[in-house]
């Protein structure tokens, strides 16, 4: 049995990949490693092969470290494998050497897997990129199915809101989102990426966004984006005005945007976050499964420098905030 790591320098053949697997994840299509690369990152596209057959990828994102030549290595949801596999810790012992060729001070993997076991020497990460905690809905239920937990509070807006002639229209535009995205960022306290950023998102995901708006009257008053990849609906980014509010579009925006998704055939849907704060609320009052994943791991490369980044990283804020913004969604 002859195992590899080889790269693949086509896009049509890694997205056709990560699609038609059961683990893909839309974090790890080749448009959202491109968007990343805008922002200061090196991507590549790794499959493992058994006797010339793909069983498992990993898109990794490599970050350089300013002023040095050493990299930090990330896998962004992923790999792509079963984490019952009997290959999966030869795969991830072959993406560390991989990314210890890399000069990477370490490997960090963030993969979408519930209860999993990691061998040493992967160790929990101080920090995490993406929320280990996330709210889920098993999209193989009935639309009855899925209607009857939710809150009733959440079941009267969705019908209130297409009562009032809110409607939903899928779009490529992102023009009216970066205008619903400022308000929403204004009122709620957080920073957004430039548009260029959102741009090159949407070019690069192609037919795989989704974005949603809800429109009131002639005109958008919420948005959704989500990207589709694997067996996952995944929720980028999402928004409403002060009128989307009065009319409660954002419930039903988001209704039309889980449904729309099973008739699409995707088996997950993924709100991206779970919070006690209000969008928590927001979002589990559409009675979702609570999901945790096994959270953010570390394969230590180079121990001195990686000790060094983690003390150094905190107090380097302005290094801190370039990272963290560049691994973000």
């Amino acid at each position: 049995m002859i195992m590899n790591l080889n790269e693949i320098t086509d896009q049509s053949v890694w997205d056709d990949l990560v699609a038609s697997h059961p683990w893909g994840h839309p974090l790890q299509l080749w448009g959202w490693g491109e968007a990343k690369r805008a922002t200061g990152w090196m991507v590549h596209h790794l499959t493992l092969t058994q006797d010339e057959a793909v069983v498992a990828a990993a898109q990794i994102l490599l970050w350089p470290i300013p002023r040095t030549h050493y990299n930090l290595a990330y896998v962004p949801r992923g790999p792509v494998i079963d984490p019952a596999s009997p290959l999966r810790v030869e795969l991830l012992t072959l993406l560390a050497d991989w990314a210890r060729d890399h000069d990477a001070l370490y490997l960090r993997i963030e993969p979408a897997w519930e209860a999993t076991e990691l061998p040493a020497p992967w160790h929990r990460a101080r920090n995490q990129i993406q929320l280990a905690e996330t709210y889920t809905i098993d999209l193989a239920k009935s639309e009855a199915t899925l209607l009857e937990p939710m809150s009733k509070k959440h079941r009267q807006y969705i019908h209130k809101a297409e009562r009032d002639g809110v409607t939903v229209e899928r779009s490529a535009d992102i023009e009216p989102m970066i205008e619903l995205y400022r308000e929403t960022a204004a009122r709620a306290g957080f920073g957004l990426h430039s548009r260029e950023y959102y741009a090159d998102l949407m070019q690069q995901l192609g037919d795989r966004n989704y974005l949603y708006y809800a429109m009131y009257e002639g005109r958008p008053v919420a948005f959704l984006w989500l990207a589709v990849g694997g067996s996952t609906a995944y929720e980028l980014y999402g928004g409403v005005n002060l009128a989307g509010q009065g009319v409660k579009a954002n419930y039903y925006l988001k209704w039309v945007a889980i449904t729309s998704m099973k008739k699409l055939g995707v088996a997950s849907y993924d709100l991206n976050g779970r919070l006690n704060e209000g969008v928590g609320q927001f979002k589990s009052g559409f009675a979702p499964d609570e999901t945790d994943y096994i959270g953010t791991f570390d394969y230590v490369l180079n121990r001195i420098g990686y000790q060094l980044w983690e003390r150094l990283w905190p107090l380097a804020k302005p290094i801190g905030r370039r990272f963290r913004k560049a691994a973000k969604r």
